[in-house]
C-alpha cells in the first residue's frame, strides 16, 4: 500500500524518494563495461534525449517502495544541467527506451516481471533485454497499448524504432549499437581514440613519406656525382651500347 504523501511542501518533490543505495549489488567489470558503453554511446548518438543509468524510476506518486532501476534508461528530454536523483513518471517527461543487461541469474526477472512493470506501470516504448555472454538479445515494442516482441533479422541485430539504432553484438559477443547504414557507434572516449590513432597513423605516413623522398634526393645526386666524376651518363652509355 502506497504511503501517504507528505503535505510539508518541498523545494523539490524528487527529494522525496529514495536513490535505494541498499540495493546496489557488485557488478562484473564486464557488465559495467557493456552498460557504460551502451550509455555512452546512445547520449553522444543522441544529444537531444537524456540517457542515465541505474536510476529508481517510480510510477506511483507517494509508494516509495515500488520501483525499477534498469541499467539503461532514455528520456525524452535533453541532458538536464543537473540531473534529478529518480525519475518520477507522473511529473518527468516520457520514457522512450529501456535496457537491461542481465544474467542466467536474473533471465526470470527480466523477461518476467519486468516486462510488465515497463509494459503496464511505466508504458515504455520499448524494452531491451540482453544476456551478452549467452547471446540473448530480445526487444519488446509498445504495440496498441501492449508489448510485441521484435524478431531479431538474419544478422541477428533489432531495430528500434524510438532511437532509430540497431542493436547487435559484434565479432566478440559484446553487444554494440550502430546506425541506419551500420555505422557502429562510439563512446566520446572511443572517438578520441581513433582520431588520435588515425592521427599517429597519418604522422607516421608522411614522416616515412619525407624519408623516401629524403633517400631519393640522397640517391639522384650520388648518381649525378657519379656520372661526373667519370665524364660520362652510365646510363647514356648503356642506351648506346643496345
Amino acid at each position: 500500500m502506497a504511503e501517504p504523501f507528505p503535505a510539508v511542501l518541498v523545494e523539490d518533490e524528487h527529494d522525496l524518494y529514495p536513490v535505494h543505495e541498499e540495493d546496489s549489488v557488485p557488478e562484473t567489470p564486464r557488465h559495467f563495461w557493456q552498460v557504460t558503453y551502451l550509455a555512452a554511446a546512445l547520449q553522444s548518438h543522441l544529444p537531444g534525449l537524456w540517457v542515465t543509468g541505474d536510476t529508481c524510476l517510480y510510477w506511483e506518486r507517494g509508494d516509495k517502495k515500488r520501483y525499477v532501476a534498469p541499467d539503461v534508461s532514455v528520456i525524452a528530454c535533453p541532458p538536464p544541467p543537473e540531473p534529478k536523483n529518480v525519475y518520477l513518471a507522473w511529473s518527468d517527461p516520457p520514457l522512450l527506451f529501456v535496457v537491461e543487461v542481465g544474467s542466467r541469474s536474473t533471465l526470470a526477472a527480466d523477461t518476467g516481471p519486468k516486462v510488465e512493470t515497463f509494459e503496464r506501470l511505466l508504458a515504455v516504448p520499448e524494452y531491451l533485454y540482453a544476456d551478452p555472454p549467452r547471446g540473448d538479445l530480445r526487444l519488446w515494442r509498445m504495440v496498441n497499448d501492449r508489448y510485441t516482441p521484435v524478431p531479431r533479422e538474419a544478422d541477428g541485430r533489432v531495430w528500434s524504432a524510438q532511437l532509430e539504432v540497431w542493436f547487435g553484438y559484434d565479432a566478440q559477443g559484446f553487444l554494440r549499437a550502430y546506425t541506419p547504414t551500420g555505422t557502429m557507434l562510439l563512446t566520446h572516449e572511443e572517438e578520441r581514440s581513433r582520431r588520435a590513432e588515425a592521427e599517429q597513423r597519418a604522422q607516421s605516413e608522411a614522416a616515412a613519406r619525407a624519408e623516401a623522398e629524403r633517400r631519393l634526393t640522397e640517391l639522384t645526386a650520388e648518381l649525378e656525382r657519379l656520372r661526373r666524376s667519370v665524364g660520362t651518363d652510365p646510363v647514356a652509355d648503356q642506351d648506346e651500347q643496345n
